[in-house]
């Protein structure tokens, strides 16, 4: 049975996109992505509602394996975040597209902002109404 749960490990560890749309999970489901997903680079919240603030803090803090290796999250429609969880996502060090479409807590002059701030070593731009995306 060893080999078994060894292999569903190493399979984790290579997971690059993770879709958990619409699921009921919590910051405890993240903390385990956290830990065993250490390449994982597009991750689908959208519409966990369950998620918050804090729930970005978590997966971008510092020793988070996410927070270098993600380039593609979706969350939109997370009705809990607010502005402030992009305060957490610009540490996303090669962050290439962040969907918050439908977050209503989360305003698009938050987006604005977020832009200019990482606009500094390469071009950002809204594509959409709280879509935000790399362009070079």
């Amino acid at each position: 049975y060893h080999t078994i749960g060894q292999d569903n490990r190493s399979k984790l560890r290579n997971m690059i996109d993770f879709r958990l749309a619409g699921l009921d999970i919590t910051d405890a489901t993240l903390r385990l992505i956290i830990r065993h997903m250490p390449v994982l680079s597009r991750l689908d919240l959208s519409h966990c509602n369950h998620l918050t603030d804090q729930s970005a803090n978590l997966l971008t803090a510092v020793g988070s394996s996410t927070r270098n290796s993600l380039t593609e999250i979706n969350m939109a429609g997370c009705n809990k975040l607010t502005d402030q969880s992009l305060l957490y996502l610009r540490r996303i060090s090669n962050v290439t597209l962040i969907d918050l479409r439908g977050c209503k807590q989360i305003t698009r002059k938050a987006c604005e902002h977020f832009i200019s701030d990482l606009s500094i070593n390469s071009l950002y731009c809204l594509s959409d109404e709280k879509l935000i995306q790399k362009i070079s």
